[in-house]
């Protein structure tokens, strides 16, 4: 129950690879089933967070 509560929260997923229908690698929670649309592909880079670099 605590783990959801985290999920509920957006403090920490189970995040898991899964393939796609188009082909594409997804990262998915296992516990509340949200995807992973950081679009760094997770990590913890900078670039995971900043925004889209050419902007200015």
């Amino acid at each position: 129950m605590f783990k959801a509560l985290l999920c509920k929260l957006n403090i920490q997923h189970d995040w898991h690879i899964e393939h796609a229908e188009d082909g594409a690698l997804d990262k998915r929670c296992r516990r509340c089933g949200k995807d992973d649309d950081s679009g760094g592909g997770g990590g913890g880079t900078f670039a995971a967070w900043a925004g889209p670099s050419g902007m200015g």
